[in-house]
């Protein structure tokens, strides 16, 4: 049976978001459905195939998940200059990378200029970001100091711990997600730069251990010239999704750096920081927008697992985002009889 191939436009920008579902029924057809990568499959366990792929492209990036229910020998080189991390799930059989083993939530990383060679047990899914190397080598200037000469790797296994791979594993399929269930969402343009940042930071964080940071921590008064400074990037950018990254660009600082300086003044991370800072401009835009859904305000404002994003809102403000929409939609009318 010939591949069942499932395009999506998720906006009219098509050139900057390309979505795909691939059904297969051969692995080496497998094999050449994921776009741009040079690669083979050759089916090692006795059956009928039955694959299928998820790919997403997004401006640098690009995101995937496949999975078949034979066991299978991939061998080849990922798309061209990039690098790229997976992660292994649903890891019932055994499963190896170039000479490792792969255990279920194991997250692997492979550079373009190498081969990978890998076996993939029956039913195994792997998920992966594909990033492009210059894309890379210029946030973790910004991340970890701009002198920063960023070591690539060739074909590893990456040490980290459960819960990045629990993030990394949420993001990619918050990301699938957003453009196969809201695409809309993504035709705003910050949304979708702020998603590729997020995919982009994730490979980062993977390939690029504590020991990229380096230098002296700052002095006191540099402590609170950074905060500072960063607070008032803050305010004068109060209506866009700050990212830490945005931070680390407007201060100089990097993000060692920025984190020492925000835990030393006031005694929150500048990830809890912002993420408050979001939160509130969610619960504001519920307020006052409601011709967008609950789901359009929080992916605006970077929050992209509605489970998470909910239960992150109703820890600090007490109720559900649905909830302070309704109750606000229902104020509305009312103020604006006053007000006339």
């Amino acid at each position: 049976m010939p591949a069942q191939q499932l395009h999506a436009d998720a906006t009219a920008q098509a050139a900057a978001i390309r979505y795909a579902r691939t059904l297969t029924r051969d692995a080496g057809e497998h094999a050449a459905s994921l776009s741009a990568w040079d690669q083979n499959y050759e089916q090692l366990s006795a059956g009928r195939y039955e694959g299928c792929l998820e790919e997403f492209h997004i401006g640098p990036v690009q995101i995937f998940r496949e999975q078949s229910n034979q066991s299978v020998m991939q061998g080849g080189r990922p798309r061209a200059n990039t690098i790229s991390v997976a992660l292994a799930e649903a890891n019932r059989a055994p499963g190896w990378y170039c000479g490792h083993q792969i255990d279920e939530g194991g997250i692997f990383a492979i550079s373009s200029d190498r081969e990978f060679e890998l076996v993939a047990g029956a039913g195994m899914a792997l998920v992966g970001v594909c990033v492009d190397t210059a894309e890379l080598v210029k946030r973790a200037a910004i991340l970890h100091g701009r002198d920063l000469e960023l070591t690539l790797p060739g074909t590893s296994m990456v040490g980290r711990s459960t819960a990045h791979r629990h993030a990394l594993a949420v993001l990619v399929d918050s990301a699938m997600s957003l453009v196969r269930d809201r695409p809309k969402t993504l035709a705003d343009a910050a949304v979708r730069n702020r998603l590729a940042e997020s995919l982009t930071d994730a490979v980062l964080d993977s390939i690029a251990p504590e020991r990229l940071e380096s230098g002296l921590l700052p002095g006191a008064a540099a402590r609170r010239q950074i905060v500072a400074t960063a607070r008032e990037y803050m305010r004068s950018h109060a209506d866009e999704p700050i990212s830490v990254p945005d931070l680390c660009v407007a201060t100089g600082a990097s993000r060692r750096a920025l984190q020492y300086a925000f835990e030393n003044v006031v005694q929150l991370s500048p990830v809890t920081y912002l993420r408050v800072m979001r939160l509130n401009r969610v619960r504001s835009e519920l307020q006052s927008r409601h011709g967008d859904t609950v789901g359009d305000v929080a992916a605006r404002w970077g929050f992209w697992h509605p489970s998470r994003f909910a239960a992150e809102y109703r820890e600090l403000f007490g109720e559900l985002p649905s909830a302070t929409r309704t109750r606000f939609a229902l104020h509305m009318p009312l103020e604006a009889m006053r007000r006339h």
